[in-house]
This record gives structure tokens, C-alpha cells and sequence, in this order.
């Protein structure tokens, strides 16, 4: 395909605004059949005089103009409409499987796809929430793999060195003393 180049773009306008200056242009159709913008103006705003008019008005839309962002509604704070990337995509899957990962405890089956409106964020801690709800530097991880493992991993371990200890502990004085201590606490 040939390109056309801005002067004979110019050219070929030129050659067109003087065809239209030779003939009269008006706003009724040839065939004799209504337009239905016509026939919805009223007579009078049509041709105001009773002379035809040669150019006619092009009235602004003002809705196709107006660029309204795709978002969830006021109601929602106007949550934008989710940007999926690489990385929320493994994200979202990795929210999905959360269940593989520790099968003694039931979560909420998520949906396949991710959510039409959602935001992805960091929690910042507040200057009024209490240290000790603030996870440390050290404890926190930076994707939501890490997070999920070392939760993960962090149970598992308390959980294995907990029977190791109670096996390990359960035949000596100590042991019986609390067993004893645990009976009479039931009691009284």
C-alpha cells in the first residue's frame, strides 16, 4: 500500500472543500426518504428562516467524550479494575492452593480467575498499633509464597518439636509432678 504524503493529503482536501463550494449542500436527503434525526427535531429548529442552511452543526457528544475509568462504583471506594500480571497471577494461585499446603485446616475455596475489581498493596503499620501485633523486619517476607511457607513451616515445626518434647519428657519427675498439679487443678 502506498503512503501518502502531508502535501498531497492537503492537496486532496483542497480539491475537495473546492467541490463542495461549486454544488450547495443541504441537509435533506435525495430520495426523498426522512432522516430519523429529521424527523425527531422540531420543523422550526431545522430551518430557523425558511432558507435552507448549506453547513450543518455538529453538536458535541458529550457522552462518548467524557472518559469514565473502569472502577468498582463509589460504593466501593471506586476500586479499579484489576491490572493481572505475572506476578499476580502466581499470587492468585498461590491463594487458590493454600489449602495443599496445610490440609488439617479448611480455608474458603477461592474462584479461578482473579476478582473484575481488586487492588494489589502493602500494609503499612500504624503509629497506634501495638509492637507486639507488628511483625519484625526479620519476620517478614516479601511475596505471598513466603509468607504462606513460613507459616506454613513455622507450625509444623512447632508442632513436630511439641510431641518431641512431651515424648522426650513424659517418664521423669517433672512430668508426673505436672500431670498431678493438671488432676488437682480439675477438681478443686
Amino acid at each position: 500500500m502506498s503512503r501518502i504524503s502531508r502535501q498531497q493529503v492537503s492537496e486532496l482536501l483542497l480539491q475537495a472543500e473546492h467541490r463542495l463550494q461549486g454544488s450547495p449542500v443541504t441537509n435533506k436527503p435525495c430520495d426523498g426518504a426522512l432522516d430519523t434525526i429529521e424527523a425527531l427535531a422540531p420543523v422550526a429548529a431545522t430551518v430557523p428562516t425558511g432558507e435552507q442552511r448549506l453547513v450543518r452543526i455538529v453538536k458535541k457528544e458529550t457522552t462518548s467524550n467524557t472518559k469514565t475509568k473502569d472502577s468498582a462504583g463509589s460504593n466501593w471506594f471506586d476500586l479499579p479494575k484489576t491490572v493481572l500480571t505475572a506476578e499476580l497471577k502466581r499470587d492468585w494461585q498461590i491463594l487458590r492452593m493454600r489449602g495443599l499446603l496445610d490440609p488439617k485446616h479448611q480455608k474458603k475455596t477461592l474462584r479461578t480467575e482473579a476478582p473484575k475489581y481488586s487492588q494489589v498493596g502493602q500494609i503499612i503499620e500504624g503509629p497506634a498499633d501495638f509492637f507486639s501485633a507488628r511483625l519484625a523486619r526479620k519476620e517478614r517476607r516479601q511475596t505471598i509464597l513466603g509468607e504462606v511457607m513460613k507459616d506454613h513451616a513455622n507450625d509444623k515445626l512447632k508442632a513436630k518439636y511439641a510431641a518431641i518434647q512431651k515424648k522426650k519428657t513424659s517418664g521423669n519427675k517433672a512430668f508426673y509432678q505436672k500431670l498431678v498439679a493438671q488432676r488437682r487443678k480439675g477438681r478443686g
